[in-house]
């Protein structure tokens, strides 16, 4: 109860400075709503046995780049204001902080599949079947973003203390969410051709979300820990020269 008291707390003081100013929502959304105008122009020519294999990779192609935008983002406002070794030293459960930040990433991540599934369904008669399957759309989604989600701030928070940190994650989270992605892709494919073994499908992509999860929140701390002393050094060091160029001054 401690733990779940503590991420909810934390995960509305993330959800609460994300309505104050709306950064990350308003630029995935709108991000998401010009990829899906590209693809409207580029394919909506097609015939649908043509677009059957596409949606499943414009689907996930956006997820990933909406989830690159805003896994970047996930721990910026500490290292902007020099907060992370503050949280750290906090009397809360590392874990915690891992499922306030996967959760404000996924509900970000959500929103905007709520703008995505719909256009492609209307956009695309192969995505007709989103409509008349929404459970298990609904489902796919969820589980797809959470198994992004789950190993991206792990990979987010390892690189939480660099000053060059957004472009070694967008380096580094394509590769290791790939197996993620696949999957997701495999299935949405299932999900359009109406394929009886669906259940399994989404069954193993449950159970690889519980593996990510345990895995991100085993790694989590000491990631985390690990990532700040460097940010502490250049810190000192910082300090240091500004109290030396102090001591030489008249």
């Amino acid at each position: 109860m401690r733990l779940l008291r503590q991420s909810l707390l934390l995960l509305r003081s993330e959800l609460r400075q994300e309505l104050r100013d709306l950064e990350l929502v308003l630029t995935s959304t709108f991000f998401t709503l010009v990829v899906l105008g590209m693809f409207y122009l580029s394919f909506a020519a097609l015939e649908k046995k043509h677009t059957l294999p596409a949606v499943p990779g414009l689907l996930w192609l956006t997820v990933a780049f909406v989830g690159t935008i805003t896994l970047t983002r996930a721990f910026d406002r500490e290292r902007e204001a020099d907060t992370l070794r503050a949280l750290l030293a906090a009397p809360v459960e590392r874990l915690a902080i891992y499922v306030a930040k996967a959760g404000s990433t996924l509900l970000v991540l959500l929103v905007c599949c709520a703008l995505l599934v719909p256009g492609l369904a209307s956009m695309f008669p192969a995505g007709q079947v989103f409509w008349d399957m929404p459970l298990e759309t609904a489902a796919l989604v969820v589980l797809g973003c959470l198994g992004y989600v789950a190993i991206g701030t792990l990979f987010a928070a390892g690189l939480a203390g660099g000053g060059g940190k957004n472009m070694l994650l967008a380096v580094i989270l394509y590769p290791v969410t790939t197996p993620v992605l696949m999957f997701a892709l495999v299935t949405t494919r299932a999900l359009l051709d109406n394929n009886p073994n669906l259940p399994s499908y989404l069954g193993q992509m449950a159970a690889l979300d519980v593996i990510l999860l345990g895995v991100g929140a085993l790694l989590f701390e000491p990631v985390l820990v690990g990532s700040a002393p460097a940010r502490s050094a250049a810190a000192a060091q910082r300090a240091a020269r500004a109290g030396a160029r102090r001591q030489e001054s008249p």
